[in-house]
């Protein structure tokens, strides 16, 4: 498996949005595995899982587990799960496709590697059809609570979700992750260039511990990367 990643900006192709400078230091990622049906490759998914809890406490939309309708968040399962009343459009239509009441969003935040795998193949949240997020903060923080700065989680679905990430800084999120088109890329948008570099040192090392190898790149051979990929064909 090889693993490609560029700084430049997220042409409109892999429906990332556009995020601005201002926004965070971007980075696009991509992978050359053997294609999965309908999700993403068993490789890439446990590299991917080990890269985000590798950086720190992971909080992302999660269907698999039922949350209390009471504020904050409760302990379920080793981790720590939190039901949102979706206020955006987007929202509530995640909400719904997920099978939870109108307007609900469960939230789900963990340092446990497997349960991280598992937002990867969430049929409530799809990642293959853009319908998930992961929100990264230090391990050792609590998981963000949205409502001390009256932010609605489920405006991340959305393509303007680059927009939020200077919002959430008060709450130790330091990077966001979202799926490109079809799932088959990741755009990753950090607090900083250094938190950039800190997370793709981790990626560098975990690819290495699976036997990968990571390559950052230039935006078009990044085009060529992926498109020259199994599951680009």
């Amino acid at each position: 498996m090889r693993v490609f990643v560029t700084h430049d900006a997220p042409g409109p192709q892999w429906q990332l949005g556009a995020p601005s400078p201002g926004a965070g230091a971007f980075a696009l990622i991509g992978w050359e595995s053997e294609p999965r049906d309908g999700g993403v490759p068993a490789p890439v998914v446990d590299w991917l899982a080990a890269s985000l809890t590798g950086m720190g406490r992971v909080t992302f939309a999660c269907s698999a587990v039922a949350a209390p309708d009471t504020p904050g968040w409760t302990s379920r399962d080793g981790d720590v799960v939190a039901r949102y009343g979706a206020r955006s459009v987007v929202g509530r239509i995640a909400a719904r496709l997920s099978g939870g009441a109108p307007g609900d969003l469960t939230l789900r935040s963990s340092v446990s590697e497997a349960s991280v795998a598992r937002l990867f193949d969430d049929a409530g949240y799809p990642w293959w059809h853009q319908g998930q997020f992961a929100l990264v903060s230090p391990a050792h923080a609590a998981p963000p609570d949205f409502a001390t700065i009256g932010f609605d989680p489920a405006t991340l679905f959305a393509a303007d979700w680059s927009n939020h990430l200077r919002g959430l800084l008060p709450l130790g999120v330091e990077a966001m992750l979202r799926p490109g088109v079809d799932g088959d890329v990741a755009g990753l948008l950090c607090a900083s260039s250094e938190v950039r570099d800190r997370f793709e040192a981790v990626m560098h090392r975990c690819a290495l511990a699976v036997g990968a190898s990571l390559h950052v790149m230039s935006g078009k051979e990044f085009i060529a990367a992926v498109a020259a990929s199994p599951a680009g064909d």
